[in-house]
């Protein structure tokens, strides 16, 4: 498992943007998501992992100010020792679709004896789920056709690059949230013009309605594919881990007062519903959603769920905590965690 790719690195700009060109020309022939699976199927086929952990973009992310290089998941797996082998499937916006993507190649595959999904909360609203890229539909779609019976080798998948039409579409996605009724063009317009502007604070205050400001509904489409997930997870037999990708409730506090707190603690136990509705309802959930402070994010200013050095080896020890409960033949429900004020 390889330590430190992250993206929040202090390198020259010509460096960042020339990798980016790199990336972006790979997977118009070979697609990083399609990537993911050939490895796990690889992993499957020759070195079978004791954990695989299904991630989201906040388990890669490391800060340039981090000290401490390691990603999430290797804080994990250092924590486990090196007799634990863990497979790591991780990328930008990952949702529960794909995740049920990834879980469909384990059956009648050697099973690993943990599993570890995040629950985001971010990544179950209409600008992830609609998104031309982070999207990930045809990876998904193209994930669920393959044989897991077959050589990894077989797994190749590429896609044309969005153009201006798939984007105008998605900027008339709608997007009701804390501000109203907006369509995602909205905020992709204003964010911009702020930032043009200078006005870095009123950006500020858009980007935690545009990323966390919107309602999860039960029964919807994007809870639904949350309760296949944890019934495919539930027929698999595995032990799972599931944690709440954390959101930085206390920075959107200061914008949008106790209300976006409520947003958020509604959102999760609606997301925890949905999977428990597939998991059972028994199934644990790490409730790690709202219990960090502000200066254990990587930049709060950017609204996103990154963490820093400090708050990545709090959340590890949560996950690992529950994988060696589960280990030693402990089942408990994890307790409600609280940031620290």
């Amino acid at each position: 498992m390889k330590m430190g790719r992250g993206t929040g690195s202090a390198r020259p700009r010509v460096v960042v943007k020339a990798k980016h060109q790199v990336r972006r020309s790979l997977n118009r022939v070979d697609n990083e998501s399609v990537r993911r699976a050939r490895s796990l199927l690889h992993a499957l086929h020759h070195h079978p992992p004791d954990v695989l952990y299904l991630g989201d973009s906040a388990v890669s992310f490391v800060g340039a100010q981090d000290a401490d290089r390691r990603r999430l998941s290797t804080m994990v797996a250092d924590a486990l020792g090196s007799g634990t082998a863990v497979h790591v499937v991780d990328g930008p916006s990952f949702n529960a679709d794909i995740y049920d993507a990834y879980l469909g190649l384990l059956k009648g595959m050697p099973l690993p004896s943990v599993i570890v999904v995040p629950l985001c909360v971010r990544v179950r609203f209409s600008p992830w789920i609609e998104h031309p890229v982070h999207g990930h539909k045809r990876a998904i779609q193209k994930i669920r056709e393959f044989d897991p019976s077959r050589p990894s080798w077989h797994v190749h998948g590429a896609f044309r690059t969005p153009h201006k039409p798939d984007f105008d579409a998605f900027h008339r996605v709608p997007y009701p949230n804390l501000l109203g009724q907006k369509t995602v063009g909205d905020f992709v317009s204003q964010i911009s013009a702020y930032q043009r502007s200078g006005d870095n604070l009123a950006r500020e205050r858009l980007l935690y309605a545009y990323h966390h400001g919107g309602l999860l509904t039960a029964g919807s489409a994007a809870m639904e594919a949350v309760t296949v997930m944890g019934q495919t997870l539930r027929e698999l037999g595995c032990t799972t881990v599931v944690y709440q990708t954390p959101v930085p409730v206390q920075k959107g506090i200061e914008h949008y007062g106790t209300e976006f707190r409520s947003r958020t603690e509604q959102n999760f136990a609606v997301l925890n519903e949905a999977y428990r509705l597939g998991a059972g309802a028994d199934a644990a959930v790490i409730e790690s959603g709202g219990c960090f402070s502000t200066d254990e994010f990587i930049d709060p200013r950017d609204a996103t769920e990154h963490l820093n050095e400090a708050g990545r080896r709090r959340l590890a020890g949560y996950i690992v905590n529950e994988i060696n409960a589960a280990g030693n033949g402990l089942t408990r429900q994890p307790e409600r965690l609280h940031a620290d004020s």
